[in-house]
């Protein structure tokens, strides 16, 4: 398994390109290297969810106009790490986080197991876990 969790890392780490961050309004961050947009509220640090609480929340979601957002896939939310720092390892153009466990739309054997990946801001570590246990999410939206 640790050789499995270490050959994700350095792919991730090799094709994973840096984010651009500047602030598109007050709630929403745009990465101008990958066209996504990020959800910047409160509520992405202070609402934990179940996955599907999480699913349901950014499918309802709308800010600034902007509809349709998603739980972001493991690739899009990792690309959000900068494994040069530590706690956290967010861009600080974020307001709104917590060094803890986000969600990912990314589940493990295929949703049989009842487990999803999440992502920790703290170290840019990542983990499965329980579906029904809670996390924060953060909300994402591709630009066409």
């Amino acid at each position: 398994m640790k050789k499995y969790s270490l050959f994700i890392l350095f792919f991730i780490l090799t094709y994973c390109c840096n984010a651009q961050m500047f602030n598109e309004s007050e709630s929403i961050i745009k990465d101008t290297n990958t066209n996504l947009l990020w959800e910047d509220t409160k509520e992405a640090k202070s609402i934990k969810r179940t996955f599907k609480q999480a699913n349901d929340y950014c499918k309802n979601l709308e800010l600034d106009g902007h509809k349709n957002w998603k739980v972001p896939g493991f690739m899009p939310l990792f690309s959000l790490v900068d494994t040069k720092v530590y706690n956290p390892t967010l861009s600080k153009k974020f307001k709104y986080f917590v060094s803890d466990n986000y969600w990912t739309s990314k589940t493990f054997g295929h949703a049989t197991s009842g487990e999803a990946f999440v992502i920790n801001f703290l170290s840019g570590a990542f983990n499965r876990e329980l579906m029904e246990d809670k996390f924060f999410v953060r909300c994402y939206k591709i630009l066409k």
